[in-house]
């Protein structure tokens, strides 16, 4: 699928002057199309962007491409921000992370999967009949990510470059589970007529909500620039400004959960 720009040097200097060490490039930002995080130009993520811009004055350039693709270009340089993702050790090597909400994983599991199945431990002892679907390149938790791996040994993971093929894949009973979270699944379950049929079950009661960060690559900003943008979304924190943005996509107890601290 091919990346879809929407814009470069989006939003010039602001009349005053940005204390911000911006890159001598306009920072290049990719969006990926995922439930209320981002479609079309609305969805959290977008405006956090447009935030991260306008407080920063810095020049930024947006595109969309599938996840896989962005961790591409993030380690081949061609990148320098994405949102919406999770760290893992690896990661944590070549990128900073600014976490900015924090959300649990829900399976969302398909009617015809055994109601006696009730565990990811159960769904693996189940055998070779049953399959799981995740995105490529997609961190879950600590918790599920391990298991995955033990389902991917066994051939039982299908892998897919977007979020809506997953919905696809359980809309037509081409896999019995797949994880998401309220800012997902909502959206998409009605979009596939799914909200009916499809079983949400919580199958993790070990794991804390998992952190969101935005990713940073660090060929392109020191510790010193990162410290600046942390300042930055430390104070989107403090004058409510990131509660006001996940507000406008979850209920006001479900932004109370979502907000990091």
């Amino acid at each position: 699928m091919a990346a879809v720009a929407l814009g470069i040097g989006l939003g010039a200097m602001p009349a005053f002057a940005s204390p911000f060490h911006c890159p001598p490039h306009p920072i290049r930002l990719a969006f990926y199309r995922i439930g209320l995080f981002y479609t079309d130009r609305n969805g959290l993520d977008w405006d956090v962007a447009e935030e991260l811009r306008r407080r920063s004055g810095c020049r930024f350039e947006y595109e969309v491409m599938p996840r896989a693709r962005i961790w591409r270009e993030l380690e081949a340089g061609k990148l320098d921000i994405t949102l919406s993702a999770i760290a893992t050790p690896e990661r944590d090597r070549v990128y900073w992370f600014l976490n900015y909400i924090q959300l649990k994983q829900y399976v969302l599991l398909s009617p015809k999967l055994p109601a006696a199945i009730d565990s990811m431990d159960g769904f693996i002892q189940a055998g070779g009949l049953w399959r799981w679907a995740i995105v490529r390149s997609y961190s879950t938790s600590a918790y599920y990510d391990p298991l995955v791996v033990q389902l991917a040994a066994k051939g039982r993971v299908v892998e897919v470059p977007e979020e809506d093929f997953l919905f696809r894949l359980l809309a037509q009973n081409r896999v019995a589970g797949i994880f998401s979270t309220p800012m997902v699944y909502r959206q998409k379950l009605r979009e596939f007529n799914l909200e009916d049929s499809v079983r949400v079950a919580d199958w993790d009661k070990v794991s804390t909500p998992s952190p969101r960060g935005i990713v940073f690559t660090k060929r392109t900003f020191s510790e010193q620039d990162i410290g600046q943008w942390q300042a930055l979304v430390d104070k989107m924190n403090r004058d409510g400004t990131m509660r006001k943005l996940i507000g406008r996509y979850m209920t006001p107890a479900e932004t109370e959960t979502a907000l990091w601290r």
